[in-house]
């Protein structure tokens, strides 16, 4: 098997799992973490293609937030074992996949190649700049959470753990929870240079949130 036939079977295989996906984690979340891996491997000068591309077309078919996460990685393990890929690409793929969501900040700490810090960057660029507001709204709604529960604390200036751990669930919070945590937390000089201008967006657009929302 080519590596065009490995990545055409991978890419079905998240198009059947994300087909219908209404949470942000849908196919064309996942087309673009593959383009952005892509590009910042080409950046970088990191070779191993073939284990990013795989690790981003697969990133959320075993995510907890989406599915059972043990009958998933089941099948996931089954699927990589069909591609007939080394038992070590196999794994290598299998770690990055495990390892890269942001999970409360859980897995800032673990150690990745930097094939895994290529698709995790290119991951946690998508989750902010425009495309990650429109997406945790879009998650926030399919969830039944609110765009915002009013609290005194309405500005990015006055906001630490102690003020947003206190508010009740929204896509507001999920800003201070995660988003604006991302630009500090990217691996590759190529993802901290693109995640400046899309983390300014969305400090830009939390100002204006709460300038229309107070007005």
């Amino acid at each position: 098997m080519n590596d065009t036939e490995i990545l055409n079977l991978a890419s079905n295989y998240m198009y059947q799992y994300h087909k219908n996906d209404t949470t942000g984690h849908d196919v064309a979340h996942v087309n673009r973490v593959l383009r952005l891996a892509t590009y910042i491997a080409e950046q970088e000068h990191v070779e191993n293609k073939q284990t990013i591309q795989l690790a981003s077309l697969l990133h959320d078919t075993v995510d907890h937030k989406l599915t059972d996460h043990q009958s998933a990685l089941k099948n996931l393990k089954h699927f990589l074992k069909e591609l007939q890929l080394p038992i070590e690409e196999q794994q290598h793929i299998l770690h990055i996949i495990e390892h890269m969501s942001y999970n409360h900040g859980q897995n800032n700490s673990a150690n990745l190649t930097i094939e895994g810090q290529i698709v995790r960057d290119a991951d946690r660029l998508d989750a902010i700049g425009a495309i990650g507001i429109a997406r945790t709204f879009q998650f926030a709604g399919h969830f039944n959470e609110p765009m915002w529960v009013e609290h005194p604390t309405k500005h990015i200036a006055q906001v630490d753990d102690t003020h947003y751990n206190q508010w009740s669930p929204s896509a507001i919070k999920h800003f201070y929870e995660k988003l604006l945590k991302l630009k500090s937390l990217m691996h590759t000089t190529t993802a901290k240079e693109l995640a400046e201008q899309r983390h300014q967006y969305m400090e830009n657009f939390i100002k204006q949130f709460f300038n229309e929302w107070y007005f």
